[in-house]
């Protein structure tokens, strides 16, 4: 079926002739169209944005955590009671003593309320090792990590934490009260930048503590929720990872029970929960769509109703049923084009927006750009077909008759 430029110029004055209810029939068009664009986009950006983050500690950084290798578990969530088990400090020599690996931190929690010029009741507190800082290579806002030589009596915060523990810009050489001991901040890290729903920890909210005192602190052995580790060379990290869960599997009596994997693994449970989200707003967005097609079939058949005269008198003068019915579809071609044109036009300029004023950074895709508006149109056309069918099948006669 052709869309002759008379056809288009009809079309044009019909649905100008009421722009109100022209344009308030496009409006589910233009809402699905920008709903789908933006959340294609935004997904996209969100995806980038954590694989982006992840690439910050290199390739040569890899992690050891408890779990079946088959459980598809997030790292760097910072939940220590993310298994049954945890992994122990002669899992933590099994690693440091596999073939290729140049360094490892052990990450666990401790409990206790943390006291500088205001008081934390539940911080989220990390023991671990000097080589933590030269595993995640993160900026340091002020000072610098703790080191051996500190004797268990320096701490580290991050950037969020020192605002609500300190009240003065720099909280480095303040002391820090935990658990009866006096503490010293010896660095503050700059920002960690986490994207939008990823599953990584928020070492923002952190303190870390040195692994030997917090476990005397304690009183207790402290498990290990999470070991990181650093390869030797970039290029060996493959074969390195299987040096290190080969020792794993035999030093567990050949179960395997610890998964060991690259940081950037990380990024496959974030896309799992992105992909969901995705799908489940995208559902939401064409539905917004079939209800614009509806609309369009709405005000189609009101039109028709309205045009009854119209319709008998070109078709007393020798109109055929296949031109009436094409005027009609023409029509709401024009208005599903013209609600498609206007939700590609918004969602291009709510990304830019989102781009310069949000932490989101929606990438334009063009798939997205194409498929979202010919699906509109094509379901716009698919509506406004039935009343046109219904507008070629009138009897000419009756038609005149109900003017």
């Amino acid at each position: 079926m052709s869309l002759r430029r008379e056809n288009l110029r009809l079309a044009y004055r019909s649905l100008q002739a009421a722009k109100a209810r022209s344009f308030l029939t496009m409006l589910g068009i233009v809402i699905g169209v920008t709903a789908v664009i933006l959340v294609v986009c935004i997904g996209q950006g969100v995806k980038q944005q954590i694989a982006n983050t992840l690439g910050r500690y290199g390739k040569d950084v890899f992690v050891v955590q408890p779990g079946q290798s088959h459980g598809g578990g997030g790292f760097f969530t910072g939940m220590a009671g993310a298994s049954s088990s945890l992994l122990t400090q002669q899992d933590l020599r099994t690693v440091q003593k596999a073939s290729g690996v140049a360094s490892v931190a052990p990450l666990s929690t401790a409990s206790g309320s943390m006291t500088g010029d205001y008081t934390v009741a539940s911080p989220f507190i990390i023991a671990t090792t000097p080589d933590f800082a030269d595993i995640v290579q993160q900026h340091m806002l002020s000072g610098g990590f703790f080191e051996q030589s500190d004797d268990g009596k320096a701490v580290v915060l991050g950037m969020s934490v020192a605002q609500k523990l300190f009240n003065d810009s720099s909280a480095v050489g303040q002391t820090l009260a935990w658990r009866g001991r006096q503490l010293m901040v010896a660095g503050v890290f700059d920002d960690f930048k986490a994207p939008p729903l990823s599953v990584e920890a928020n070492f923002n909210n952190a303190v870390f503590v040195p692994y030997d005192m917090a476990q005397k602190a304690t009183g207790n052995p402290l498990g290990i929720y999470q070991i990181l580790a650093k390869t030797q060379s970039k290029g060996g990290s493959a074969k390195t990872l299987g040096a290190v869960d080969t020792a794993l599997v035999t030093a567990h009596g050949g179960a395997r029970d610890a998964i060991v994997a690259p940081a950037s693994s990380a990024q496959s449970a974030s896309d799992q929960t992105i992909h969901l989200l995705t799908l489940l707003v995208a559902g939401a967005a064409i539905i917004a769509l079939i209800v614009g097609g509806v609309g369009i079939m709405d005000v189609m058949l009101v039109s028709v109703t309205e045009r009854m005269y119209e319709i008998g008198l070109r078709k007393a003068i020798g109109a055929t049923n296949h031109q009436i019915m094409r005027q009609f579809v023409v029509e709401a071609f024009v208005l599903s084009a013209w609600g498609a044109f206007i939700g590609l036009l918004l969602s291009c300029i709510t990304v830019g927006l989102l781009r310069a004023y949000t932490s989101l950074q929606p990438v334009l895709i063009w798939q997205a750009l194409l498929f979202a508006p010919l699906i509109a149109v094509s379901v716009g056309m698919f509506f406004g077909s039935m009343p046109a069918l219904k507008a070629a099948r009138k009897d000419p006669i009756e038609a005149l008759r109900h003017d």
